[in-house]
């Protein structure tokens, strides 16, 4: 049996992995995809709880290649628990993403 050959990427050229996003772009954010929950769950209110469950409007400042070739951008946005707001910032998948229709004059 010959030698096996090695796994990497052999010297091919390779895209950027970073992509900056300069000025920032408006996404929405669709929390209940980025932070799923588990099914068949039963679980009460709290009113002052994170609301994880909703679309919320961030600013995409960078998109980042992982190394299974997916796409993740860099977002900020805010969490809101109750009648406060938290702004954070991550890398969270591109499918979970949907650029902002600017308003219209």
């Amino acid at each position: 049996m010959g030698e096996l050959q090695s796994i990497g990427y052999h010297g091919q050229p390779m895209p950027q992995a970073f992509r900056r996003v300069d000025p920032p772009v408006a996404v929405l954010v669709d929390l209940a995809a980025v932070f799923p929950r588990e099914p068949h769950r039963s679980g009460g209110y709290h009113p002052a709880g994170l609301q994880m469950h909703s679309v919320v409007e961030g600013r995409l400042s960078c998109w980042g290649l992982c190394e299974q070739g997916f796409w993740w951008g860099l977002v900020t946005y805010d969490i809101a628990y109750g009648a406060s707001r938290k702004a954070v910032t991550h890398w969270i998948p591109s499918w979970t993403l949907k650029r902002r229709a600017e308003p219209r004059p």
